[in-house]
């Protein structure tokens, strides 16, 4: 480390001790003057910025600082000793940094103030974020990835129900077909009727590309787009995929949608994914016949404390109190050929979107899940 050896009566206080302290630090440690110029670098700042000590000592801290920072940095000081008024001493911020080459990246800014007599100076401790962010961008990216194999998995389990799902309106397109063939050879041409039948045949074709449309969006890898939401739409516009899965299985399906809901910000595949993972949930859950018939209930909501939600409740056995916050953990599941990985997605989601998910037991019997998101 060096330092600017002058007369001012503060820069007198440092010692050899100090020094080998500031050495010793793992973080960068810069002081400068009352004017803004660098009095003392300690070698991990060297380390940090790519300057030797004393290339910096006596320039104005502002080589160390990208735009919009270097021009705004002496006013900052300007107005401190006008005012008094403290912004960032005696607290730590994210700021930006630029190493020697030129390269901008982010750190951790603490500012402290050390005074003697009718002097004073000012101490930065400054420590890379780069790693940091890079692990964290790492982590987003391999969430996106799961996320995006976690629907390709639903749809795998659900695959079945989908297929029945658009069967019924291609079954009804040819019944429709048949009967307007059938008008068409008569002796006397019912046209009400065989409007009707195209009627019929064209509704149930919209409907099949409705399922399909619906199916598409939801695999299509649209994690980054988000946007203002009426939620009663995001969950209505699942339900024809909700229903495919508890048609098959026989389970009655229940919704209430309150009136009003305030407006989200969000991305509705990701939001439909929460959905669909816990409704297939408890399609699973749901085992006896008895559990069956009581089906399953969706319903949205708000309130000033939770803010806007939606829950999905089920009449199965629940969830065992020991597994507990366990069951959002990665590859924890109870199912045996499960991959244990759609509620920790679903969580993953959530937490995403600065939501919650929750679960809590049904007093009748069964699961109770609820997503609360923010209000926008």
């Amino acid at each position: 480390m060096s330092t600017v050896h002058a007369s001012q009566p503060w820069q007198r206080m440092s010692t050899a001790a100090l020094e080998a302290l500031l050495d010793a630090a793992v973080d960068a440690i810069v002081m400068i003057d009352e004017s803004g110029a660098i009095v003392s670098f300690n070698n991990a700042a060297e380390t940090m910025f790519g300057y030797s000590a004393a290339e910096v000592l006596g320039q104005p801290i502002q080589v160390l600082m990208p735009e919009p920072y270097r021009s705004a940095h002496a006013s900052y000081l300007e107005n401190y000793r006008a005012t008094g008024q403290k912004k960032v001493i005696g607290t730590g911020r994210e700021a930006a940094a630029i190493h020697s080459s030129g390269r901008v990246f982010p750190v951790w800014l603490s500012v402290g103030e050390a005074r003697s007599g009718t002097t004073r100076g000012f101490v930065g401790i400054i420590r890379d974020l780069s790693e940091q962010r890079a692990l964290e961008e790492e982590r987003r990216a391999l969430e996106a990835r799961l996320a995006h194999v976690g629907r390709f998995s639903l749809m795998s389990e659900m695959a079945a129900g989908i297929a029945h799902e658009i069967n019924q309106p291609l079954s009804a397109i040819v019944t429709y077909s048949q009967a307007a063939r059938r008008l068409l050879d008569g002796k006397e041409l019912d046209t009400d009727s065989l409007a009707q039948a195209c009627k019929g045949i064209s509704d149930q074709a919209q409907r099949a590309a409705q399922v399909i449309e619906n199916l598409r969006n939801f695999i299509r890898k649209r994690d980054a787009e988000k946007r203002e939401l009426d939620l009663n739409a995001v969950i209505n516009d699942a339900m024809s995929l909700v229903l495919a899965d508890t048609d098959r299985a026989g389970i009655p399906v229940s919704s209430s949608f309150a009136a009003d809901l305030p407006k989200i910000e969000g991305n509705a595949v990701q939001l439909q994914q929460v959905l669909l993972n816990l409704t297939h949930n408890a399609v699973d859950a749901l085992q006896t016949p008895a559990q069956r018939a009581k089906g399953i209930e969706i319903r949205t909501f708000s309130s000033t404390e939770a803010g806007v939600c939606f829950e999905v409740r089920d009449h199965g056995p629940g969830v065992p109190p020991q597994l507990g916050e366990g069951m959002f953990h990665p590859f924890v599941t109870t199912k045996p050929e499960g991959l244990g990985v759609g509620l920790a997605i679903s969580r993953t989601i959530v937490n995403s979107h600065g939501g919650t998910l929750t679960y809590d037991s049904n007093s009748g019997g069964g699961a109770v899940f609820t997503v609360s998101l923010p209000i926008k």
